[in-house]
């Protein structure tokens, strides 16, 4: 590769699926810190009998222009493969493993996620590991793979952070951490049942008909998934309520911090966090980590749970301590 190095950005095997053609040139990265091209765009994948992979110690990299390329060839993909009853459940979760990953490096990228290869690993496999509990699971992927491309990444983004911020509240049981993973993934389940006409529209271009039938897709993702054994009541709730807000000026119910679900203020906090990150109906400007906790708490007046919130606001700012 020739000077100036491209920016590169790390990305997990299970987004190259096997024999697959590439979207994308493939990297690894080198003891020196170069880059070695391992896939060229249009091969087939084999990156699961490479002794790296298969050792679990590769890391894999694509250009940082090729990669929303690659997240969208694999969105594509866990749709269609989904779908299909000849297609292995274990390849399907794959998918969504890889789909995990992705969203969690671009946390990283952004320097909210502080850790290594392993680190990532550890929250995307969490996030995989729940979602195979499921008793329904099929059923469970099939929703997912009906979801528009960028609600998906969402919600895996949202299910990260809402991970770090238990993390750092320290709320360290497994069966509640499977909770605030599943129904953070899930939050915007509802979304399919809403017109991509509304959808594309920014809130202040809604008419009144429009805003109360974009917000009803928190009771529709309620009604949506109980129709699958065995979903938790708190799951539902977190679907249900993470619009709300501690000042009872959310939706749908408008009510207080006090009356929320305990895991649905967690969510709450992780979704309004993530949607500033991005800018997906040009609504408001994609911000910075930081910018995003300034406009939640000086701007928005910081309308969420405050042992949550404050939370957030330590992971954060946590790698400016962690540099200096």
């Amino acid at each position: 590769m020739t000077d100036p190095q491209p920016k590169m950005i790390m990305v997990g095997v299970e987004l190259f699926t096997e024999n697959f053609p590439l979207p994308a040139d493939v990297y690894t990265r080198l003891p020196s810190g170069q880059y070695l091209l391992v896939g060229k765009k249009g091969e087939k994948s084999n990156f699961q009998s490479l002794h790296m992979t298969a050792q679990k110690k590769a890391e894999l990299y694509v250009r940082g222009a090729d990669y929303d390329t690659v997240i969208q060839f694999n969105l594509a993909l866990a749709r269609t493969a989904v779908g299909k009853a000849q297609v292995p459940t274990n390849l399907k979760l794959n998918l969504i493993s890889g789909l995990a990953d992705s969203a969690i490096n671009d946390l990283v990228d952004r320097k909210i996620v502080l850790g290594s290869y392993e680190r990532v690993k550890q929250l995307s496999g969490f996030i995989k590991d729940t979602v195979a509990q499921v008793s329904d699971v099929e059923k469970l992927l099939d929703l997912l793979s009906k979801l528009p491309a960028d609600n998906a990444s969402h919600g895996m983004a949202t299910a990260a952070v809402s991970l770090l911020i238990c993390e750092k509240m320290e709320i360290h049981s497994k069966p509640t951490l499977e909770k605030v993973a599943l129904g953070a993934m899930l939050h915007d389940i509802g979304m399919k049942e809403i017109p991509d006409a509304i959808l594309k529209k920014t809130r202040a271009d809604r008419t009144i008909e429009e805003t109360t039938h974009y917000e009803s897709h928190t009771m529709r993702g309620v009604e949506m998934l109980q129709e699958l054994r065995e979903i938790p009541s708190d799951v539902l709730a977190i679907i249900l309520e993470h619009h709300e807000n501690a000042l009872g000026m959310g939706y749908p119910r408008r009510i207080r911090d006090i009356k929320m679900n305990p895991l649905a203020r967690i969510v709450a906090v992780a979704n309004y966090f993530v949607e500033l990150l991005h800018d997906k109906t040009g609504e408001h400007q994609a911000l910075t980590p930081e910018e995003a906790i300034h406009y939640m708490e000086v701007t928005l007046g910081q309308p969420f749970n405050k042992q949550v919130f404050l939370a957030l606001k330590d992971i954060v700012y946590a790698h400016r301590r962690a540099a200096s």
